[in-house]
């Protein structure tokens, strides 16, 4: 039979319940620690001697880490491979990073560290935002693993930080207040990223295929005629005969301008007597 009437059970399933939901804070805390992972300790003050001398340390495991993954991808970055490199044990490397998704953050501020930032914007918002877009396609370039692990791990590191910082400051002269100028940062160089990853992905696919793009843009032309010959679709029609074939740094280009029209429009609704951005 149940003995649910029992008011000792029941006292223990209300002090089961107490402790449950005292735990639950514990665990989301952890959770949250969890996360911050890598990013507490960029923004600690220097790393910790380790107890006995050696000759490996967190920034020989960074470089090595990010030299793996700029030839191979992100998913090759293991803990047992950086060691293989290091010829060192997977075990040594715990003293110095606590887990991947810490050194991910270490990553990422890394290779960040490795653009100079201007001192000042120029005064041309215009112009340094397409400076940016081209600088960090360039970066991306050097480094295809950076839109993946910034999906993953939030570049909210130093080096990250002061280049949102900087970028923010391109708009100081144009009234918009930093609410709104984030966003168009943020559209920008989210459309750089996705831009780098589609060509990546179309540059994976010829080479898995044999074929180049001349062989593609060659026999591009037979493929839609068969697709166009009907004339149902007059508009996808004159969107592919008009317009001109772009390396892929050049469509990325052209999308930046569409933004930085849109950042124009509105930091012109901005300036107007009374005007602020709808």
């Amino acid at each position: 039979m149940s003995s649910s009437g029992d008011p000792a059970q029941g006292g223990s399933a209300v002090r089961g319940g107490r402790a449950a939901r005292r735990g639950q804070p514990d665990r989301l805390a952890a959770a949250a620690g969890s996360f911050w992972g890598g990013y507490d300790l960029l923004w600690a003050d220097r790393e910790a001697p380790p107890a006995r001398r050696s000759l490996l340390d967190r920034a020989r495991i960074v470089r090595a880490a990010v030299l793996i993954a700029d030839a191979e991808g992100l998913a090759a970055v293991t803990m047992r491979r950086i060691a293989s490199e290091l010829r060192t044990g997977a075990m040594s490397l715990y003293r110095h990073v606590p887990d991947k998704d810490a050194l991910v953050s270490l990553m990422i501020d890394h290779v960040l560290g490795e653009q100079e930032l201007p001192d000042a914007p120029s005064g041309s918002w215009r112009e340094d935002l397409r400076t940016l877009a081209s600088s960090m396609w360039d970066f991306i370039q050097q480094h295809p693993w950076y839109p993946e692990a910034v999906m993953e791990r939030p570049p909210i590191t130093p080096h990250g930080v002061a280049a949102f910082e900087f970028a923010l400051s391109i708009l100081d002269d144009t009234e918009l207040p930093v609410v709104d100028r984030a966003p168009i940062v943020i559209t920008l160089t989210s459309t750089v990223m996705a831009a780098a990853q589609n060509a990546a992905a179309e540059a994976r696919t010829r080479s898995r295929l044999h074929v180049t793009d001349e062989e593609i843009t060659s026999s591009v032309g037979a493929f839609l005629g068969r697709i166009l010959a009907d004339g149902h679709y007059p508009r996808f029609q004159q969107a592919v005969t008009n317009s001109g074939r772009l390396d892929p740094k050049g469509e990325m280009q052209m999308q930046v301008e569409l933004i930085l029209d849109g950042a124009a429009a509105r930091i012109e609704a901005a300036r107007k007597p009374g005007g602020a951005p709808a």
